[in-house]
């Protein structure tokens, strides 16, 4: 089993030695472990071209972006490879790194599983056999641990938005671990805690995959969402409904004396964004959005209007 940690801050700084602890962890629970910093890489913005999608969904394609002159293959490779992630950031204005949301924007629609299995899918009933179909190594079980630091306690957006970035993976997140007030450099190394807590994180991410995937137990702070675990909810304006920030699952808030609690039924928890069938339903709703609509016949007219305002500032 092989465990690969991906850091999103500074060398020798306070993210990476957490990294680094856990998969210390999960080295001495027998598992094989690399790390990769993500400052090392270069990462190009998302261009929204679609192309990754149209070659899964009408070609049976492998998915492969169109942007081939940066990393985005080398980190792709190292995740493909993995059995067990270990994701760490530091927080920046309540969000994780932002190089970690433009990967994220690169891998989010080419590596949802339910697009790569419809791919799969339509090479079998169409019996394609020539070109490169969606990697197999995709469709392996895998589970993850989230770790971010931040220097106070504005960290509310930290750990929803690292879990977006194991979505498209399916993977089981099973820890998660914020750790606040650690501000300057490498000063994490005062926290005994929070050092044992990642290096407890790293053993649970290995052992968990000497079981089937999906017997491992979550062992990280119980949020509101009973399915990914998150504290943050969104109100649906004076409704009663209330959504899931992290995972999209609607439900209500049952409220007994100075509890609170996030209430969903078996059907609701369906829609998920984290499971399969979720992304299915996900899919089902792109594709009426993305049907042709009566009058775009005229778009082109009515945007000459645009392409002709204004020049843009450059340096």
């Amino acid at each position: 089993m092989k465990v690969l940690g991906l850091t999103c801050g500074r060398k020798n700084s306070n993210t990476e030695i957490l990294v680094k602890e856990a998969l210390m962890g999960a080295e001495e629970t027998g598992a094989e472990v690399e790390i990769v910093r993500l400052l090392d890489l270069k990462i190009k913005p998302c261009t929204g071209c679609n192309s990754c999608v149209i070659d899964l969904m009408e070609k049976g394609g492998s998915g492969k972006c169109v942007i081939k002159d940066d990393d985005l293959a080398f980190i792709d490779e190292k995740i493909m490879e993995c059995d067990g992630f270990i994701l760490g950031s530091p927080i920046y204005e309540k969000m994780p790194q932002g190089l970690l949301k433009v990967l994220n924007d690169r891998f989010g629609p080419s590596h949802d599983m339910a697009i790569r299995l419809i791919a799969k899918k339509i090479r079998e009933e169409k019996g394609i056999t020539k070109g490169t179909g969606p990697d197999e190594r995709a469709f392996k079980p895998r589970v993850a641990s989230l770790i971010a630091v931040g220097g106070s306690d504005w960290t509310t957006l930290a750990l929803p938005l690292l879990n977006i970035f194991t979505l498209p993976f399916q993977m089981k997140v099973v820890d998660q671990i914020l750790v606040d007030w650690t501000a300057l450099p490498a000063t994490v190394l005062l926290n005994d805690k929070a050092i044992e807590r990642a290096r407890k994180s790293g053993r649970h991410v290995a052992e968990s995959l000497k079981n089937p995937v999906e017997e491992a137990a979550y062992i990280g702070e119980q949020g509101m969402c009973p399915v990914c675990h998150t504290k943050v909810l969104h109100i649906e304006g004076s409704t009663s409904k209330v959504v899931c920030a992290t995972c999209g699952v609607i439900g209500t808030l049952k409220v007994n004396g100075d509890k609170v609690e996030f209430v969903l039924t078996e059907e609701e928890a369906k829609h998920s964004h984290m499971l399969l069938s979720g992304k299915f339903m996900h899919v089902e709703d792109m594709g009426r959005t993305l049907a042709p609509k009566p009058g775009m016949d005229t778009i082109p007219q009515k945007l000459e209007k645009y392409k002709s305002y204004l020049k843009f500032s450059k340096p």
